[in-house]
């Protein structure tokens, strides 16, 4: 399967696309000149990796990182600052890592086209495209990103109402796993943001050469959103515990008053089977066991009793 590569450049007032293959561009070494420029791949393997050593001098390190590391981080190098940024798209099951390689005049991407083609569609939107430089399109893909980290929150908030809806009026084991589940999902956002977080406050304090001072606060902007999400996410994670423990508190209110229940009951049966199983002996000196009215008599006095222990607990409060 060829490695297809799509380079991004200025062309006037627009952008220029070019979609081909890394062979391609090795023999036509006009396009790895154009500058400023962005380089767009899909995936990472052996040609990649020889590409990009080649050609932009990336550290082995960085490409190390970039196909096996699973947390976000950033990397400042010589001559490149390597970023690693791990988001969702849509949902905490569609986790994507996105690998930036970004110089003075050039970033390369690797990862999902979908994140390429917003950030291209919002780029070409611009009245002047690479304007700014490629710290534009570093900011637009971390915008993006950003984005997509708020629409996981917003779901996640979703379902966390839905399911303090449903704790008071229902207490059984799907419940359980719905809350465990989100638990789970919650967990797993808050840590992503948090190593997102500590990504941008340390690319913030230590790439100030890569990037324009009268853009820093864009970056500062974004850092302070990615904050506020990871903030988000913190509060969720607390709802969850207090949803979770009023859970087990209503299971164990409902269990309580089931075993109270059955107690008053067996309370109330324990004397009547007393009486009955006397009187199921064959004895013949029990009171009224010779009388006509002695089954009248007999239920009369269990019933009697019945009443009693009744009305005892209703005074005690137990019923």
């Amino acid at each position: 399967m060829e490695n297809l590569i799509w380079i991004v450049s200025p062309e006037g007032d627009s952008i220029t696309t070019w979609k081909t293959d890394i062979r391609s561009v090795l023999e036509n070494e006009e396009l790895l000149k154009k500058s400023p420029k962005w380089i767009h791949l899909r995936g990472i393997d052996e040609q990649v990796e020889n590409f990009l050593l080649k050609n932009f001098k990336i550290n082995e390190l960085s490409l190390e990182d970039c196909r096996s590391e699973g947390r976000s981080k950033v990397e400042v190098f010589e001559d490149y600052v390597f970023v690693l940024m791990i988001y969702f798209d849509g949902g905490i099951s569609r986790q994507k890592k996105l690998c930036i390689f970004w110089g003075k005049d050039f970033i390369i991407t690797i990862g999902s086209r979908r994140l390429f083609e917003e950030t291209r569609k919002n780029l070409s939107l611009e009245e002047r495209p690479f304007e700014q430089g490629v710290e534009r399109i570093f900011w637009l893909i971390s915008s993006i990103v950003a984005d997509k980290f708020k629409g996981v929150t917003d779901i996640l908030e979703e379902q966390a109402d839905e399911i303090e809806a449903r704790v008071f009026k229902e207490q059984n084991p799907e419940l359980l796993e719905d809350i465990s589940d989100l638990s789970f999902e919650i967990l797993t956002l808050r840590r992503t943001l948090k190593q997102l977080r500590d990504t941008y406050k340390s690319l913030i304090s230590s790439v100030s050469r890569f990037i324009n001072p009268e853009n820093i606060h864009y970056f500062r902007d974004l850092l302070d959103e990615i904050s506020i999400l990871y903030d988000r996410a913190e509060t969720l994670h607390e709802f969850t515990q207090n949803v979770l423990s009023v859970f087990s508190s209503l299971v164990s209110f409902k269990l309580n008053d089931i075993m109270k229940t059955l107690t008053i009951l067996i309370t109330i049966l324990e004397p009547l089977m007393l009486i009955s199983s006397f009187y199921g002996m064959n004895i013949e000196e029990l009171p009224f066991a010779h009388s006509p009215y002695g089954i009248f008599v007999i239920s009369f006095l269990m019933i009697g009793i019945s009443f009693f222990l009744l009305y005892y607990f209703r005074r005690k409060g137990w019923i």
